[in-house]
């Protein structure tokens, strides 16, 4: 396939409103998850003052790396102001990636010479941490990318059905994966479900798996409808119950905590979850309000938007890039300086990266390396790009069941008693095979790349949704 062929199978932008979305919500997770830390470490004893500075700083940083990452995005979508006027929207990116590279260094020099990490274990967390920011370094180097130094363009429709494919897995991801964790707490019975914190915990979650369905429906009208006002506005329905589910939830968590001990680091929780829950409904909100307005102000005189060429599928291929890459931050501080690098809460958080059971490391790394490839195929809408993407939906979907089932068997001892942190790494199983089979479903539906999408202009003296 030519380079002139290629360039017809991608959209405008090569899919980087989709990246900037992703950035977006990943460094306001990173900041939000941060700033909770930083409490932590600031109202509970940690050591001496010199420790507890340091890592004080160190937590900083992360939080300061995560805010620019956010900052990044947010120029990917809508540009960089100047006081000269408009600036390359590639600066932020370029920024990032400086100060993340340099926030890894300082904190691998940190973990070995105040805490005497060994040095197999820092290099892989160094390494670890600057995964992502040297994978886009490389990726902006390339032509394709350097040539919107001045502007990135908006694409032929809008960046909307790139969104939906990314909003169709992400729902999907937290429709399964509370759904799952709500059936088996409900499995269990037991006194819980007939307490207070229970029933709370329960309505929560309920709230918490209708926010999923909406946002699954939301993703799925993007990728069926040609006309962009039904999409929006299961966009925006997504994004304002997105909005009040956070306070409902967050609030009913806050009245569990109140039962028990109350301070001022179960409220910082709170809050912080509040602040995890809003983040991306907020981001959907600002991104459709934007560009729907832009067509509203057009009126008649408005661009007529087709499909995107490439189906969103450069979409997809930035969400298993970054996926892989997240995976691979947890992953290589395990392969190079072993597991006990991570710590137990460390691979809890990382049994969320990738299925973590019984097998060799190894067979993660494959995998992992798997869907980064199938990831930058589809980034670069390659001939067999497709095809790249069915194998590894197939083969990364069964290893995923293969190493998981020890922990499928447990299903049985969760029926009798009620193990929150068993229930839990379900999810995992959840998220991780929501991915390749989502993939293998994107890859294969078929499209109509010459239908036109625009918004329907209301009758006369109706007010715009």
């Amino acid at each position: 396939m030519t380079d002139h062929e290629t360039a017809e199978r991608v959209p405008s932008d090569q899919g980087l409103t989709t990246l900037g979305l992703l950035m977006q919500l990943c460094g306001t997770i990173f900041a939000a998850y941060g700033s909770l830390m930083l409490l932590f470490f600031v109202f509970l004893p940690l050591g001496g003052a010199d420790d507890k500075g340091l890592m004080l700083l160190a937590v900083v940083l992360c939080i300061g790396r995560s805010a620019f990452h956010r900052m990044a995005g947010t120029e990917l979508l809508y540009g960089r102001k100047t006081l000269d006027g408009t600036g390359s929207p590639l600066t932020g990116t370029k920024r990032y990636i400086v100060i993340a590279i340099a926030q890894s260094a300082l904190l691998a020099l940190f973990l070995h010479w105040k805490l005497h990490v060994p040095m197999k274990a820092t290099i892989g967390v160094g390494l670890g941490l600057a995964a992502w920011p040297i994978l886009l370094a490389v990726l902006f180097a390339l032509p394709r990318f350097k040539r919107f130094a001045t502007e990135i363009p908006v694409p032929e429709d809008k960046g909307f059905e790139g969104v939906s494919i990314v909003m169709t897995v992400l729902g999907l991801c937290g429709a399964l994966g509370i759904g799952a964790f709500l059936f088996l707490m409900l499995q269990s019975g037991g006194a819980m479900m007939s307490q207070g914190p229970g029933v709370l915990l329960l309505v929560a979650l309920v709230m918490l798996l209708v926010r999923s369905i909406f946002h699954v429906q939301a993703g799925l009208s993007g990728l069926r409808e040609t006309s962009l006002e039904g999409s929006v506005e299961k966009a925006n329905r997504y994004a304002n119950f997105g909005v009040i589910s956070s306070f409902c939830a967050s609030g009913a968590i806050l009245v569990v905590s109140m039962m028990g001990a109350m301070n001022i680091v179960v409220v910082a929780m709170v809050a912080g979850v509040c602040w995890l829950l809003m983040a991306w409904p907020l981001i959907i909100r600002r991104f459709y309000g934007e560009r729907q307005f832009a067509d509203l102000m057009a009126g008649d005189a408005g661009t007529s938007h087709r499909r995107s060429p490439d189906a969103g599928l450069t979409g997809l291929g930035w969400l298993l890039l970054g996926h892989a890459t997240l995976s691979a931050t947890m992953l290589i501080p395990q392969l190079i300086g072993g597991s006990e690098v991570m710590g137990i809460e460390g691979l809890k958080m990382a049994a969320f990266m990738g299925p973590m059971a019984t097998k060799s490391l190894w067979w993660n790394a494959g995998m992992v390396a798997f869907q980064a490839w199938a990831g930058y195929e589809l980034v670069r809408m390659s001939g067999p790009s497709r095809i790249i993407a069915m194998a590894y939906a197939v083969v990364v979907g069964v290893l995923t069941v293969w190493i998981m089932y020890p922990l499928l068997k447990e299903v049985s001892h969760i029926s009798r008693r009620f193990d929150p942190e068993m229930i839990t790494m379900f999810i995992p199983l959840a998220i991780n095979l929501v991915i390749p089979v989502a993939t293998l479903l994107l890859v294969t539906r078929k499209t109509t790349p010459i239908a036109t999408a625009r918004f329907v202009a209301k009758p006369p003296g109706e007010t715009p949704a």
